[in-house]
């Protein structure tokens, strides 16, 4: 099965607001499944646009570098900086019938960079209802972010010395 570029739509709506209704690009009861745990997925313009407003304001220098659409499965790649660090992901989109997005389930990397995006993402949503318990998600996710940061150059040579 041949593959083909899409030049436009995905990546110009994830930019300009995936979760708006105005955009078109989702379906109503889509699902975006959380790169982080298998515990949480946002369902609905609600949730993936509350996503979304806070993404706009933890990534910064969001670009996509890459997508690619093949029937009704397609991916975005794509690199920004989170608290500083360098992040990357890919987001892999399932597209109904009426070519709408009915599932996003994202991907990133670096472990020190998934760690504070986790950190500063979780942080956000919860914040909207509640500072309080905003305080408490960012104290509990803290030290995986400080020592995934601390622990990546050591294991880097740890596991470089040993091939």
């Amino acid at each position: 099965m041949p593959s083909t570029t899409y030049a436009g739509a995905p990546s110009s709506a994830v930019t300009d607001g995936l979760a708006s209704r105005d955009s078109g690009c989702i379906a109503p009861d889509a699902v975006l499944r959380s790169p982080l745990t298998t515990g949480l997925t946002f369902t609905g313009y609600e949730q993936i646009g509350a996503l979304a407003q806070v993404l706009v304001q933890v990534l910064e220098d969001l670009r996509y570098t890459d997508e690619l659409i093949d029937g009704s499965a397609g991916f975005l790649a794509w690199r920004a900086r989170i608290g500083g660090q360098q992040i990357e992901g890919v987001d892999l989109l399932r597209f109904g019938p009426d070519g709408k997005i009915r599932e996003f389930t994202a991907f990133f990397r670096p472990l020190p960079a998934a760690a504070l995006a986790l950190r500063l993402i979780a942080t956000g949503l919860v914040r909207r209802k509640s500072r309080a318990r905003a305080m408490v998600v960012s104290t509990l996710t803290r030290p995986l972010a400080a020592m995934t940061r601390a622990g990546d150059p050591v294991g880097v040579r740890l596991v470089r010395s040993a091939l």
